[in-house]
C-alpha cells in the first residue's frame, strides 16, 4: 500500500514572501505603532499619569500660585508636545524640548540666580537668589507592558492584513 500527497506549495510561498516583504519594509507598520504610542502617552499625560500608570507627583503650593493653569508640565504645551520619527527599521518616540529631561528623571536642589537683572521676581517675591528644592521625577516616556501589548497587537495586525492580501 502507498500514499502519494501532492503539495501546492504556489500559495505558502507566496504567503512567506508577504510577511517578509512586511518585516523587510517595517515602514508602515512602525508608524501605525508611532501613531498609538503618542496617543496613549497624550492620554496619559493629560490625566498626569506616569507610563506605569502612578500619578506624577502634585505641584507644590507656591507653583501653582504662578501658574496660569493649574495642570503640570504644561504651561506653554511646548514640554508634552510630543511627537514620533520612523527612520529605516526605528522608531523614536518623545520631544525636542530640552526640558524634559529634568522633569523626567527629577534635579538635586539648585540655586537660580538672575542672569541679565539684579533679582528674580517669583509669586509675589523678589530674591537675589533662591534655593530649589529640586524636581520631583515625573516620567513622560516609558515603554509600560500596556504599550508592549499594543505593539504586539499592532504588529499582528500588519502581519494578518499582509497574509490576508495573499488569499
Amino acid at each position: 500500500m502507498q500514499f502519494t500527497i501532492e503539495f501546492q506549495t504556489n500559495h505558502l510561498v507566496r504567503a512567506l514572501e508577504a510577511v517578509r516583504l512586511e518585516i523587510a519594509t517595517p515602514q508602515q507598520m512602525l508608524g501605525s505603532l508611532g501613531e498609538s504610542l503618542l496617543r496613549v502617552n497624550q492620554e496619559r499625560h493629560a490625566q498626569g499619569l506616569a507610563p506605569d500608570g502612578s500619578p506624577w507627583k502634585e505641584l507644590s503650593p507656591l507653583t501653582l500660585q504662578t501658574k496660569r493653569k493649574p495642570r503640570m508640565l504644561f504651561d506653554h504645551g511646548d514640554l508634552l508636545r510630543f511627537q514620533y520619527q520612523v527612520e529605516g527599521d526605528a522608531l523614536r518616540l518623545g520631544t525636542n524640548d530640552w526640558k524634559a529631561v529634568f522633569h523626567h528623571f527629577g534635579t538635586k536642589p539648585y540655586t537660580i540666580t538672575p542672569k541679565k537683572a539684579k533679582a528674580l521676581k517669583f509669586a509675589g517675591m523678589v530674591r537675589k537668589r533662591v534655593n530649589h528644592p529640586g524636581l520631583p521625577a515625573r516620567p513622560l516616556v516609558g515603554f509600560p507592558t500596556s504599550d508592549q501589548q499594543l505593539a504586539t497587537d499592532i504588529i499582528e495586525d500588519h502581519l494578518t492584513a499582509a497574509l490576508n492580501r495573499v488569499r
